[in-house]
């Protein structure tokens, strides 16, 4: 049996459905953790091999990376509305609707990156603000300006992705993710070092490679679409269509707050790095480090999750609201088993993964401190990622939006500052503070969240109405039309 194929008609929670539902969200959220992994890989890359050409280098591309990502994930946030309803579409079996919906979403991302274009090349001001040292200042400069030009790469990626994720193929992203930790290798090694003729631009030279991926990303899922039967079916570059207000304004209702969202997840840390900043390249370096490695177990939590989004987008589109909340339920248990074991992994084992980064000891030394308050937001982080993704299978993320708003900027910022920075509460902690008020907040985000999706899913059940689609013979949902 497939990950696609329609639930069996037994009892929800018998144990053959927990272990049909585990395979398939397993089978769903796999590719999905190594898409992931590789993702969070070329930010290792950066980082590494930024760290080993020099102190400056490292603490620039960790500036510049806490400007600009923010606003990559909301672009990414924005897009991902597309999974969501092209697994609604796909449950309902109504395919011929997804390719319209995927040109008004490529629109949407030409006008965002645009807009991220123009801001990224204005953000000068904003660094003299930041009184950093010149050398990292001027690494930052042309590590944004040289990512800024693979933006529309970026934006266009996104959708296709989204559209190819909804349809419950998750490999293709998988395949195309281990790809680019390879090329990005090379146009690190090329464009840091001046290797093979390329001009040495140091730290700078990861914005370029970072550009340069998101064209390398934008061929590969242009080859597969092109390539693949099912997408093939979809038509989806068969008429150039022109933007329509409508279906703009459908995508942006869902994609909006989760876009959001996603900015604020990421913009406290980039909040958080650029405050961490005024201590020197020796905390930065050692911050960025935590940064980067809680990035890399983070994949874990944010693959299962979007496995329940199509899981639970899926079983919404057949009119299964039962089958949708028992998906989010098992996901959700499968995330936070799994923390449990990063954070002993974390907990007990902070200076071999410092090792892994830096040689030098005052930089790892600030890192193993860091790493050991890591290891204890991992549980809470699992619950709240996965309980948000559940919602976006929901299409709900109102609620979602302010109430990461609510635990990020009106506690853990705050909180964290105080911490850190003052003598408020007592002696101040540095970078240790901000994390120790990343735990608090993470936590209060997973609650919330988790409260939200019980409260989602158990009206989803009490609503149900009878389907058009309740009756079909028990076939593959997802076999596209010819």
């Amino acid at each position: 049996m497939t990950t696609l194929t329609r639930p069996r008609s037994k009892a929800i929670a018998s144990n053959s459905a927990l272990a049909m539902e585990l395979s398939a969200i397993i089978g769903l959220a796999l590719p999905l953790f190594i898409t992931q992994l590789g993702v969070s890989a070329i930010g290792f890359i950066d980082t590494m091999m930024a760290g080993h050409y020099g102190r400056s280098a490292l603490a620039g591309v960790a500036v510049g990376s806490s400007i600009c990502f923010p606003f990559v994930f909301a672009l990414n946030g924005v897009m991902m509305a597309v999974t969501p309803i092209t697994a609604h579409l796909t449950g309902a079996g109504q395919t011929r609707a997804i390719a319209p919906m995927a040109r008004e979403a490529l629109w949407l991302g030409l006008v965002f990156s645009i807009v991220l274009f123009a801001l990224v090349d204005r953000i000068d001001p904003l660094l003299g603000l930041m009184q950093l040292e010149d050398e990292v200042a001027g690494v930052v400069q042309g590590y944004l300006r040289g990512i800024s030009f693979g933006l529309p790469a970026a934006a266009a990626y996104f959708v296709l992705k989204s559209v190819v994720e909804g349809l419950g193929r998750t490999r293709p992203q998988m395949v195309i993710s281990t790809m680019g930790v390879g090329f990005n290798y090379l146009a690190n090694n090329a464009l840091i070092h001046g290797r093979w003729g390329f001009p040495e631009l140091g730290g700078a030279g990861c914005g370029v490679a970072s550009g340069l991926t998101f064209w390398f990303f934008l061929c590969l899922i242009l080859g597969y679409i092109q390539l693949d039967k099912r997408c093939r079916q979809l038509h989806l570059f068969s008429a150039l269509s022109l933007p329509g207000i409508r279906g703009m304004v459908e995508i942006l209702k869902l994609g909006l707050p989760i876009g959001g969202t996603l900015f604020m997840e990421c913009s406290i840390f980039a909040c958080i790095t650029l405050f961490v900043g005024v201590l020197g390249p020796v905390v930065v370096g050692g911050h960025q480090i935590t940064l980067n490695y809680s990035g890399l177990i983070f994949a874990i939590p944010l693959s299962i999750g979007m496995a329940i989004t199509i899981r639970a987008g899926h079983a919404l589109g057949r009119n299964e609201p039962e089958a949708a909340r028992f998906a989010c339920i098992t996901g959700c248990s499968l995330a936070v088993g799994l923390a449990f074991f990063t954070l002993a992994l974390t907990r007990f084992f902070p200076g071999t993964i410092a090792a892994i980064y830096t040689q030098e000891p005052e930089v790892a030394a600030v890192a193993v401190s860091l790493l050991k308050i890591c290891a204890l937001y991992q549980v809470s982080d699992a619950v709240m990622t996965t309980s948000q993704a559940a919602l976006r299978g929901y299409k709900d993320a109102n609620m979602t939006f302010v109430m990461t708003f609510t635990a990020y900027w009106v506690i853990t910022l705050p909180l964290g500052y105080v911490l850190a920075m003052t003598d408020l509460i007592g002696p101040p902690l540095g970078a240790e503070g901000f994390w120790i008020s990343l735990f608090i907040g993470l936590t209060l985000s997973g609650i919330l969240l988790c409260l939200r999706l019980n409260r989602i899913s158990s009206r989803a059940i009490q609503i149900r109405r009878p389907s058009r689609f309740s009756q079909r013979t028990p076939t593959d949902p997802h076999r596209l039309n010819p």
